[in-house]
């Protein structure tokens, strides 16, 4: 209930007051029309229109408009120009002509002083201020006791406030304002009690108080008025500390008819903060912290540009770009000890913040604090103590900064807890830039996002790194292991979570651990540089450069003795971790040679990787063992390669160009297996390399090769790098799309899955979450245009809904915010992988040292090579790109690689599943704020509950009576009560009925319809939480099908109380009712017999259509009848259609043949491969039928005929899918294919599938050998 503005504030309070809460009440003023720009500022802009100079006064201008009038934006420029003039240096600005034009302009205007009346054409202030007068004026009544405080966003506001409050003589006599807007009054100790001591006295008995300063120590107040309003439960609670005196009042102005005003009023304040927030500011948070949850936004109120202007030190974060400082820190931590106290079993006793006094040291001394910061247990930080300072309120700034510093040194601190700045408008990816369009496909070509993160952490120090290290376990088996890496990044990453790499036919989890940051001297920097290039130019055999000052990030080997354990607590001291001799074996030269004295030493061969030639960029073989029992001068049978050759010394001779002699022809041979090359180890599907007729090597002369200076196991680790990097890459760019458009409300795993698309061929995409996502935004749309269109028909609304959930809508809307960007629709080229800054150097013009020959350096064993004389690098050589041949055959490889064609439909296809994604983060009103920020057209509603506000109930004089106990029986048959009984009475009356208007009727049935598919879908997406998309449609379809809600209908009795004056219908129904028990009859027994659960015994039967409407309209009115919540139509749906559909609606039972819901998920699927073969056994021993999906049997079954095989096959195949859903997506690829199947190709193979099965039925002795019914 809102209080009337007109009343005086003393009258009548909104919320009653507590022991620990004022008294509140609400204002409201009206909204502000749009406003042109006043005379100055109009002649400012002709003098001035770009507005380099003054640039900030013209944006304090803009807010004083907005907040106060125009009276307010010209007084701006009044008060700017005096300061500018007080401290002028013409010597400073470029524009020195300019601004003295702007001086004497402002300098001889003609101010207007401030004009209350509404009626007058001088009206010069905003309805808002006005109203701010209004309270301020009944405050009178308090006499001298008066103590007030106004709490605004800006300190422009602020400030201009009290020049206007000060002339305004006749309406506030008693009013002494004073604006709070320096920052003294946090760090200068005697400012501050000059101003407690003031305020006490009555000097100023009004202080305008900026967001900024909320939590400084101030004395109380008789009335607190929040002027603007801030997503912030601790802002509510300090304004509540400020008024505990007797009769104090806590005022919060909203304009009318704001929903977004009334939201933050409902979520941010009154019962919705918890009484023991409010005591811990009291206590300044000398307290322990409640277990109740505390909702924050983060949002510091000021703009990105007083953020980027700010001179002080700050804590950067890298993945938005946001700055964290000190003044932000308190409610950082705050928010970091709420979700640590709520995450433990036993809550901390321990109080947040102490200060205590430091003992001043001697008579002339200044009195400091400090406050010591303990948090709940749960991070690698709990107690600091923060720095002195001259005030307690100073004190607790720094501690909590000093906390959220040292917490970033451990890679410790939520990025989410910093603030996201806006993205302009104008930046590129907000308003991407429309490459090229394929008129034919419909497709266009759009930028890919990269992730911010590699950018932004370059800006920062260049010796400081954070390491992560990276285990992923030995997916190959123990004798292929693979060894831990360190990442070291300029900046922390983020937390990311484990994810998969797919190996043929396992997968691996990739893990990380988060260490604290390491100082490294110069050295050790260009020792971790050059060991990143040899790692990245090893594995992806090409010419890699870039300088140590723009590597985004570095690579290091742990020691093995390390390898096993690498949690966080073994990070402490990374210089000790790290195998500093490894790296310096790798920089020293890409390969060395085996000495005459290891060439029979087993150790020498020990997870080592060789070539057998001396260029860098060549193929490379892992070491088996070694074979002293084989010599150059053998054959070994089982080496195909050196079959024409007497031994293996002969081929050598015969193949290898300068080949003379060896030194030891007894030496021992290598055997080896070929290394592996990088690959995409993100998609699961992703098949071997097909093997070429050129027959590799198994064993090799060492005395020939080179070993590798990278060990096998950090080699192996190594080629999953592209794949990582790739990985981490996804979660930045998810990471930011979350923070910039959906403030963080997005579960990250959800959004992950809603971004890919199935041609990207990742684990997920975002198919199941496009069918929730669209299935609720038709629901949510239904409501809307429901409610907002009260007169529509059903037609009407039919067509109103489609203005918001078209994929034409849904396209421009996500094209106006960007989202293509984001969107992930190829495939991982990873044969275009390329970190951050790395360009390939031109080796056109070098010598590469192509002889097969290996000559030793001077007695120590090593190549004569050197990577630094083939691939020098620094800064030219950084700059440096491919060769003009590399250039003419790859020059479109770099647009691939930063580029992708996106369909429309699949642009609005993430839309609806980035909407599915925010349903199952925070159920239907976080669904409601993505849907908003995605720009769709649904303007005044901000939440659920403004539905049930703005909403007109369908009238009660048009409907007819319900018969006596209709009302009761219905209730007990769906399981829910109506608050309304006449809105169940217009879903049950017929338009056949005389006079009845059916157009609620028509109504509640559109709103029932599009409730009753949402919650079917929810049911389907919960039920059966790994079912293909195809399935789950095939699944929703039938379920919401008319003759299904019509048996639904029958089978409960609804269909009794139906309200008709036909004949004909009566007749239709009780016949159509006394069919369909005869057919549910018959279907039990045949399951019974059969052994299966019973099927769809409604289908081949055309039911009235009243029967599936009255069903959707039952659940139109239920919901309307609560309120526009579905806690009713949820209890209907558990009562009635919940039991129905899981006994008579699922895989198995969906159609009366399984092979075409098989062959139905196939064509979702995308799958050409899949086929089902059917052999005879014999004459006694029945056929066998196979159902085969790329060449994997995935069910089989024998009986005495092929139709009931093929049937028994096809429900075991549909068994065997729903036991491993991911089935399909670990052995599909058919979607990447350029040639799909069309929908008749589809139907006639299955028709001919289904020809031949039942060929089997009706000739049994015909011979059938291995007959094969393919599908590819």
């Amino acid at each position: 209930m809102l209080q009337d503005p007109s009343e005086s504030l003393t009258s009548k309070p909104v919320l009653c007051a507590s022991d620990i809460r004022p008294l509140e009440a609400v204002i409201l003023y009206d909204a502000l029309l749009p406003n042109a720009e006043s005379r100055l500022m109009e002649a400012l802009h002709e003098i001035h229109p770009e507005e380099s100079s003054f640039t900030n006064t013209f944006r304090a201008a803009r807010y004083a408009l907005v907040e106060v009038g125009l009276c307010a934006s010209d007084l701006v420029w009044r008060r700017a120009i005096r300061e500018y003039a007080a401290n002028r240096n013409d010597d400073d600005d470029p524009n020195f002509e300019i601004v003295n034009k702007i001086r004497d302009l402002v300098k001889n205007w003609v101010f207007a002083m401030p004009n209350l009346n509404l009626s007058s054409r001088g009206f010069n202030v905003t309805p808002k201020f006005v109203q701010l007068i209004h309270v301020l004026k009944s405050c009178g009544a308090y006499g001298d006791k008066f103590r007030g405080i106004v709490l605004v966003q800006q300190s422009e506001v602020a400030t201009i406030m009290v020049d206007i409050m000060k002339t305004m003589i006749d309406e506030l006599a008693f009013v002494r304002p004073y604006a709070l807007t320096s920052e003294l009054l946090v760090t200068d100790g005697h400012e501050q009690l000059e101003l407690l001591d003031n305020f006490a006295n009555g000097k100023f008995n009004l202080l305008i108080l900026i967001k900024n300063l909320e939590d400084i120590d101030l004395p109380r107040a008789n009335v607190f008025i929040r002027y603007n309003l801030f997503e912030s439960q601790l802002s509510y609670a300090f304004a509540c500390a400020r008024t505990m005196v007797p009769d104090g009042h806590l005022v919060h102005m909203v304009e009318k008819g704001n929903d977004l005003h009334r939201r933050i009023l409902q979520e941010y304040s009154g019962a919705a903060v918890d009484d023991k927030w409010i005591e811990v500011v009291l206590q300044g948070g000398n307290s322990s912290i409640p277990s109740c949850p505390l909702k924050e936004t983060g949002n510091p109120y000021r703009s990105d540009e007083e953020t980027v202007s700010r001179p002080e030190i700050s804590i950067g974060d890298s993945v938005n770009g946001g700055r964290l400082f000190e003044d932000d820190a308190l409610l950082a931590v705050f928010r970091i000890a709420t979700s640590l106290q709520r995450s433990i079993t036993t809550p901390s006793l321990h109080p947040l913040f102490v200060v205590h006094p430091i003992p001043i040291p001697s008579m002339g001394g200044v009195q400091q604090f400090v406050c010591t910061v303990t948090l709940p247990p749960g991070l690698p930080l709990q107690t600091i103590q923060g720095p002195p300072r001259l005030t307690s309120t100073h004190a607790r700034r720094s501690g909590a900064y000093q906390f959220c510093l040292q917490l970033f040194e451990l890679s410790g601190l939520d990025y989410r807890l910093i603030h996201t700045p806006r993205r302009s408008d104008e930046n590129a990816y907000a308003n991407p830039s429309l490459l090229k369009s394929d008129l034919v496909s419909g497709n266009s070509c759009y930028m890919r996002k990269r992730p911010d993160f590699w950018v932004n952490s370059l800006q920062n120090s260049k010796e400081r790194l954070f390491p992560v290290v990276v285990s992923v376990g030995n997916p190959e088996g123990p004798s292929e292991p693979y060894a831990p890496i360190i990442i070291l990044t300029r900046q922390p990453l983020p937390h990311l979570e484990p994810f998969k790499l797919f190996f043929y036919g396992v997968f691996a989890t990739a893990k990380n651990a988060r260490g604290p940051a390491v100082i490294f001297d110069g050295e050790r920097l260009k020792d971790l540089h050059s060991y990143t290039l040899r790692i990245c130019r090893t594995i992806a055999n090409k010419a890699f450069v870039c300088s140590l000052e723009k590597m985004a990030y570095f690579i290091a080997p742990l020691l093995p003795s390390q390898a096993k354990d690498v949690s966080w607590s073994n990070l402490i001291d990374l210089h000790d971790v790290i195998d500093w001799q490894a790296v310096a074996r790798a920089n020293s030269n890409y390969i060395t040679r085996f000495s005459s004295d290891s060439l029979r030493d087993p150790s020498e061969f020990e997870d080592a990787v060789v070539q057998d030639r001396s260029v860098e960029f060549t193929r490379r073989c892992y070491v088996v063992r070694l074979r002293p029992d084989l010599s150059p001068m053998s054959k070994p049978l089982d080496s195909p390669r050196e079959m024409e050759y007497a031994n293996i010394l002969e081929y050598c001779k015969a193949r290898r160009k300068g080949f003379q002699s060896l030194q030891d022809n007894s030496q021992p041979l290598i055997e080896v297996s070929k290394a592996a090359t990088v690959l995409n180890r993100l998609n699961p599907v992703h098949k071997p390399l097909i093997e070429t007729n050129k027959t590799g090597p198994k064993y090799l002369i060492p005395e020939l090769c080179g070993k590798c200076t990278i060990p096998a196991s950090i080699y192996r680790t190594a080629l999953l790098l592209p794949s990582i990097t790739r990985r981490i890459d996804d979660f930045l760019i998810v990471k930011e799309l979350n923070a910039q458009f959906f403030a963080n409300m997005i579960l990250e795993h959800h959004l992950l899955s809603a971004v890919f698309a199935p041609s990207a061929t990742f684990e997920t995409d975002y198919e199941r979450l496009e069918l929730l996502g669209d299935s609720f935004l038709k629901y949510f749309s239904s409501v809307y245009v429901f409610v907002f269109n009260p007169a529509l028909s059903e037609g009407a609304l039919h067509k109103a809904r489609q203005h918001i959930i078209s994929n034409k809508v849904l396209t421009q809307c996500a094209l106006s915010i960007g989202l293509p960007s984001y969107i992930q629709g190829k495939t991982f080229s990873y044969k275009l992988w390329q970190p951050p800054n790395f360009t390939v150097q031109d080796l056109s013009l070098q010598h590469l040292g192509r002889s097969n020959d290996l000559t030793s350096s001077s007695g120590n064993g090593e190549m004569a090579i050197d990577t630094m004389t083939q691939a020098p690098v620094n800064d030219i050589n950084a700059s440096t790109m491919h060769s003009t041949s590399q250039s003419k055959m790859k020059h479109k490889a770099p647009d691939d690689n930063i580029t992708q064609w996106l369909g429309d439909k699949t642009i609005a296809d993430v839309a609806e599943a980035i909407i599915g994604a925010a349903y199952l983060s925070g159920g239907r009103d976080v669904a409601l704020r993505v849907i908003k920020a995605l720009r769709l057209p649904v303007a005044n509603v901000e939440q659920w509950e403004d539905f049930r506000r703005k909403a007109l109930a369908p009238p009660s004089n048009v409907t007819p009576r319900l018969r006596g106990g209709t009302l009761s029986a219905v209730e007990g048959i769906i399981g829910a009560s109506f608050k309304y009984p006449h809105l169940l009475s217009q879903a049950l009356t017929h338009g056949s009925i005389h006079g009845y208007e059916n157009t609620c009727y028509e109504r509640l049935e559109f709103l029932g319809d599009a409730v009753l598919d949402f919650l079917v879908v929810r049911h389907v997406f919960n039920r059966d939480d790994h079912m293909s998309p195809g399935a789950m449609t095939l699944l929703k379809s039938a379920m919401v099908s008319n003759s299904a809600l019509a048996a639904v209908c029958v089978r409960t009795g609804l269909h009794a109380y139906l309200l008709y004056e036909s004949y004909a219908l009566g007749n239709s129904i009780q016949s159509y009712a006394e069919q369909l028990e005869t057919r549910r009859q018959e279907e039990h027994q045949k399951a019974v017999r059969d052994g299966r659960p019973p099927g769809q015994y409604w289908l081949d039967m055309e039911p009235p259509k009243i029967l599936s409407d009255v069903v959707e309209s039952i659940i139109g009115a239920l919901y309307i009848s609560d309120g526009f919540t579905s806690d009713g139509v949820e209890l209907m749906f558990k009562t009635i259609l919940e039991p129905f559909y899981d006994q008579h609606v699922t895989i198995k039972t969906l159609s009366h043949h399984p092979t075409k819901i098989l062959f139905e998920i196939m064509q979702t699927q995308g799958c050409q491969q899949f086929s089902i073969e059917k052999e005879k056994l014999g004459e006694t021993g029945g056929t066998r039928c196979d159902v085969i999906v790329h060449d994997i049997i995935l069910a089989s079954a024998t009986e005495s005929t092929g139709y009931i095989a093929g049937r028994m096959a096809s429900t075991a195949a549909l068994d065997a899918l729903e036991g491993d859903p991911s089935f399909m997506a670990h052995n599909c690829s058919c979607r990447n294919n350029r040639t799909q199947i069309g929908k008749k190709d589809y139907k006639n193979r299955l028709e001919k599938m289904l020809a031949d099965l039942e060929e089997g039925q009706n000739a049994t002795t015909e011979e059938d050998h291995n007959d094969a019914m393919e599908v590819n």
